[in-house]
């Protein structure tokens, strides 16, 4: 009947509309009537319920107003009654002009006369108080007024009553539309689904039958049965489909036989290249579950491959940091606090990794796997731990003949042992200089040194943040004071008294008011602000200064970086502070614009200090 596949589905929307619009017409023609019964409703009764209650209120208000003139303002009561009157002829004149009903009309013309009788009687009892007095005037506001008052006041309710009595009609009219009006749109509806239904299942019969055919043969040509084709002779736009389906199916066969050979060659070269790398390598899909690993990762973890292959990570490396960090790389998140070296207990002996995660993705951005690379740095650990020591060692040895040195220059500067000269003495003097510059490099070797090893003891200190900050900065006020430069202090007296050294937290805070200091000009300003945010101390230090470039910003807290312009210094200050506060389980970090200055600012968890896990 149709020889294209648009033909038939134009055919069965086409009747699926005839019958929608017949269906929505006859809905709109019943629900017409609907609305114009509630409008009707709203017309004519609306106007007069609010009508009756304003008039209401402004009985109420009248009588408000007579009791005023009772209590002794007469003036103002009569004055507020001619306002209320004038409000109750306003809605008086709109209930007259909106009543449609002989029987309202009525009621509103004894609303009237009564209503006119009592504007006299409120005249008749202003002259009363005026004239007769008080109690004359109570006795006819209550004999001749107050009768008047609860007459006016059952009209408006009667007129109440009689438009609520005319809207329960309408409502019951409405009703009744309604019904009838649903009965013919439901039943105008089941018609419509009985025609849909027997339409639906005719012209389906011309679409469906054929495309069931080809979805079985491309859900078994899915499951590897390449030699399968579509038997559709039709000849619409799924028949044409059918014939590209099988010819295509035919070059998937063609294909198929050449890959194949492709797939395992590369699989294995890539199995090989993974065993050529010297560092463990783990290979998981998008699941976590484990599909490659080298011969070093199975001595590393003590595992096999081949008992390996296809179960989940955790399941086979025992070890929960690594699995937290594999697990937030399949969410598509960057693994936070990763250490930069990770240890490993390998044969009986610890080890030393950095951690390497690499992810592969599909062309839609989705990951489909997860690389796990361990570099092997114990040699580069066991260096480092060389250094340090030999650091601390030579540090340790530079302290006696410092001290000899500096108690030298003392006693030569100070004349015990005989006159020097002016040419002589500032000799001494820029020779003692640079033994106490290299006095305080020496300190600061060791005191990195011990930080570095762990081997510091932490006082437990009941440390006030007001003594802190005066403490740190009382030996260098004289130096403020002689390169003017103003130094402010404001210290939130909200913050509570916590546990730490109270030495070590004072050198940081010193370390970075003194390198504030060295880098603001004459006339400047340094800032120290200390707050609290319920549950951390957070203490910044903010100059006037030149500012730090970007790109130095990166390594101002790395060893011996000496920033541009910052003669006296080895660049280990910031670095100690670095630890010190880490030590704590806190941060420091800096912000900084060129020629506008730079902000210093640490934070320290005082209500529960936790301690990080230290680098290894």
């Amino acid at each position: 009947m149709f020889s294209t596949l648009r033909a038939k589905v134009a055919a069965g929307f086409t009747v699926l509309v005839i019958i929608n619009v017949v269906v929505s017409v006859w809905s709109i023609y019943n629900f017409n009537q609907l609305t114009e019964t509630i409008t009707t409703m709203i017309r004519q009764n609306y106007l007069n319920v609010i009508a009756a209650q304003n008039m209401l209120v402004s009985l109420e208000r009248d009588n408000s107003a007579q009791l005023t003139m009772l209590n002794g303002m007469i003036d103002t009561g009569y004055n507020q009654f001619q306002d209320n009157r004038r409000n109750f002829f306003t809605w008086f004149n709109q209930a007259r002009e909106s009543n449609i009903s002989q029987l309202g009309a009525n009621t509103l013309v004894d609303i009237s006369k009564s209503y006119a009788n009592y504007t006299k009687a409120t005249d008749t009892l202003k002259t009363i108080l005026q004239t007769r007095g008080h109690i004359y005037a109570q006795n006819y506001h209550y004999n001749s007024i107050m009768p008047l008052f609860n007459q006016i006041k059952e009209g408006c309710f009667q007129l109440l009553d009689m438009n609520h009595n005319a809207m329960v009609e309408t409502d019951a009219k409405a009703n009744y539309i309604s019904n009838r009006a649903t009965l013919a749109v439901l039943g105008a509806a089941l018609l419509a689904i009985v025609l849909s239904i027997v339409a639906s299942w005719q012209f389906s019969q011309y679409i469906l039958e054929p495309a069931e055919k080809l979805t079985d043969t491309v859900r078994k040509i899915g499951r590897g049965f390449l030699d399968v084709r579509a038997d559709i002779n039709s000849n619409d736009e799924i028949g044409e489909l059918a014939g590209e389906f099988n010819r295509m199916a035919e070059r998937l066969m063609k294909y198929e036989e050449i890959n194949i050979e492709k797939l395992i060659s590369e699989k294995k070269k890539s199995e090989a290249i993974v065993s050529t790398i010297s560092d463990p390598i783990v290979v998981a899909d998008k699941d976590g579950r484990i599909v490659l690993m080298n011969q070093l990762a199975e001595a590393v973890f003590d595992v096999s491959e081949d008992a390996s292959i296809g179960k989940e990570f955790n399941q086979v490396i025992r070890n929960t940091t690594l699995n937290k960090y594999l697990s937030e790389y399949l969410q598509g998140k960057s693994p936070t606090n990763i250490p930069p070296y990770f240890e490993l207990r390998v044969d009986g002996e610890d080890r030393y990794f950095r951690i390497k995660l690499n992810s592969s993705w599909d062309s839609s951005g989705k990951i489909m796997g997860v690389i796990l690379i361990l570099q092997d740095v114990t040699q580069f650990k066991e260096l480092d731990k060389m250094k340090s020591e030999f650091m601390a060692r030579v540090s340790h040895e530079f302290r006696t003949p410092l001290t000899s040195i500096n108690m030298t220059f003392d006693i030569l500067k100070d004349e015990h042992i005989g006159h020097v000269n002016k040419k002589q003495r500032e000799l001494l003097i820029a020779a003692k200089q640079d033994a106490e510059r290299l006095t305080k490099l020496v300190r600061e070797l060791l005191e990195l040194s011990r930080l570095e090893s762990g081997k510091i003891q932490l006082k437990e200190d009941r440390v006030h943040t007001k003594s802190l900050v005066d403490f740190s900065i009382q030996p260098v006020l004289l130096q403020f004071k002689d390169k003017n430069v103003k130094l402010i202090a404001n210290v939130d007296a909200e913050i509570p008294e916590f546990v730490a050294d109270f030495q070590q937290l004072s050198w940081v805070v010193s370390n970075l008011v003194t390198n504030a200091l060295r880098f603001t000009e004459s006339g400047g300003n340094v800032t120290i602000d200390a707050t609290t945010n319920g549950e951390d101390l957070i203490v910044s230090v903010r100059d006037t200064g030149c500012g730090i470039e970007p790109e130095e910003l990166e390594k101002v807290f790395d060893r011996f970086v000496q920033l541009q312009d910052s003669p006296g210094s080895v660049g280990l200050g910031l670095s100690i502070a670095k630890e010190i506060v880490e030590l704590y389980g806190g941060r420091i970090w800096v912000d900084s614009r060129v020629g506008v200055g730079t902000v210093f600012t640490f934070s320290l968890p005082i209500k529960k200090r936790v301690a990080p896990e230290r680098k290894l």
